[in-house]
């Protein structure tokens, strides 16, 4: 369950830090704070899954646009076997140079690299939440950071 926040009248999400501010606040109650540190866990492994990854020793944008980039011609791969029409035969890196993608072996090799990232965030946020699950203060929850 997300924390909420009402920011303007507005109620929203909660960003990772503002749910700083609420582990801060929270009075020791551990309870509390593990949920708050939990979503703020979540939050970080949001941001790093939409943020950039390496490849080829560039970085790559992993927005949702980039990211919807890549899956499009990623399935069109998956469905036809090859790039679509009219594919440039590069990537764009994060620093606006370009990466050659000569084949879809290429390709696969950058796609796999994306892939990589996302699960070694996925792995970094479980084990900060067994850092969690085995915190037993205030103070041991507010000293888990991403």
């Amino acid at each position: 369950m997300a924390v909420q926040v009402m920011v303007d009248g507005v109620i929203r999400d909660a960003t990772p830090d503002e749910l700083g501010e609420i582990v801060g606040r929270s009075n020791g109650n551990i309870k509390a704070l593990k949920v708050a540190k939990n979503e703020q866990i979540n939050g970080w492994r949001s941001a790093a899954n939409t943020s950039t990854f390496a490849h080829a020793d560039k970085h790559f944008d992993c927005d949702a646009l980039s990211r919807s980039d890549i899956d499009g011609v990623a399935n069109h791969i998956g469905l036809f076997g090859d790039f679509p029409t009219g594919f440039p035969g590069m990537w764009k890196a994060a620093d606006n140079t370009m990466l050659p993608v000569p084949d879809v072996d290429a390709f696969r090799a950058l796609y796999a690299s994306m892939t990589a990232q996302g699960a070694a965030n996925f792995m970094r946020s479980q084990v900060l939440k067994a850092q969690l699950e085995n915190a037993s203060t205030a103070e041991e929850i507010a000293a888990i950071t991403w």
